[in-house]
């Protein structure tokens, strides 16, 4: 009877871990097809588009920018809220940057990357994006990489051209962090090795070239735009009168880049304590902002279609527009000629500002 009693109790340990080994190989499956799924592959592949040296501290200047494999576009929503600034690290290591309008009169940074920048071992705060995000991500096919979304976002992101990697989803573990040591929701980063994890398990392996078709100086034949616009050493943008979101810029002969304030204050990657200075900026004067029925003051933005641009570049700034005919489709820049604008090397920032609010420069 004894015998009988220990090996029923045996088989029933069996049985336990079979089932406990069938659910983890399910569990396994299902990690692999959602990679194969989610990470398909929306580019082709192609040579080399850009010439630029960029922002990334790595390359040299006779480098091209997007010219590997692994050098996929990719977007992360930087959280810009007067709480988050303090911890802000990795927008000096991007391409370009986009700041648009959020709720309440503050903004956030779209930072885009080629691929995944070495050395950066965090960069955040990452925050949740808007649907006129999810516009301008899908203008690069881009990698998307947010924590969250409005509701009008998360249901447009699939019918977009971007490659979408929210932090709330299962996934998000594998990419992403929490800094104890800062408040919620100021505290979601990730870092350069983890977005080369990232490409690599969603074999964004060939690039969009249709959508890398900015154009950027040769860095052999210098300036290539009329060096007799006008001058302007200093650009004032105020995006909420009174609550501190204005950003300016300071021209610097020496370094032939455009320094960068936000509130008055020398705006800094806290990486390195490095002062953000672009060689670009754009301005993007896009119509005044609309609201969401959905509430909690959402804001929309009109990012298609065709309105005023102001390019800033080697001390000047030239007058043109911006062109972008469909939601997927790139932004591109033209002059008032009607030639294609070329940027100057090193970091872009956009600045996207709707309506009448204010934007001065001398």
């Amino acid at each position: 009877m004894q015998k009988q009693k220990y090996t029923s109790s045996i088989s029933s340990i069996k049985k336990r871990h079979l089932r406990i080994g069938v659910f983890l190989l399910i569990i396994v499956l299902m990690w692999v097809i959602s990679f194969k799924v989610v990470g398909r592959n929306r580019a082709s592949s192609g040579d080399t588009i850009f010439s630029s040296l960029g922002a990334d501290e790595g390359r040299q200047p006779s480098e091209p920018v997007f010219a590997d494999a692994f050098d996929y576009p990719v977007i992360i929503m930087i959280d810009n809220h007067p709480d988050a600034v303090p911890y802000q690290v990795g927008l000096s290591r991007a391409l370009v940057v986009y700041e648009v309008l959020a709720e309440g009169g503050s903004t956030r940074f779209v930072a885009l990357f080629a691929g995944a920048p070495e050395g950066a071992d965090k960069i955040g705060p990452i925050r949740s994006v808007r649907p006129y995000i999810v516009e301008i991500a899908s203008g690069w096919s881009a990698f998307l990489w947010h924590g969250g979304g409005s509701p009008e976002a998360l249901t447009l992101i699939p019918k977009t051209d971007v490659v979408d990697l929210n932090e709330i989803s299962g996934l998000g573990v594998r990419y992403f962090w929490r800094d104890n040591n800062i408040p919620r929701p100021h505290n979601l980063f990730t870092s350069g090795e983890l977005i080369k994890l990232g490409i690599q398990d969603f074999e964004l392996t060939s690039l969009p070239q249709e959508k890398l078709i900015w154009q950027w100086e040769d860095t052999n034949t210098g300036d290539a735009h009329d060096l007799n616009a006008p001058p302007a050493s200093t650009i004032y943008i105020d995006f909420s009168p009174g609550i501190g979101f204005d950003a300016s810029y300071e021209y610097d002969a020496k370094t032939d880049s455009y320094t960068r304030f936000l509130g008055g204050v020398a705006h800094r990657d806290n990486a390195s304590n490095a002062h953000i200075a672009p060689a670009n900026i754009i301005v993007q004067k896009v119509p005044a902002e609309g609201y969401y029925p959905s509430g909690y003051d959402r804001i929309s933005l009109d990012m298609e279609g065709e309105g005023e641009m102001l390019l800033f570049q080697h001390g000047r700034v030239i007058a043109g527009t911006w062109k972008k005919e469909t939601r997927d489709s790139q932004t591109q820049w033209f002059l008032e000629s009607g030639e294609v604008a070329v940027l100057a090397q090193g970091q872009t920032w956009v600045e996207v500002v709707p309506g009448a609010r204010s934007v001065t420069y001398e």
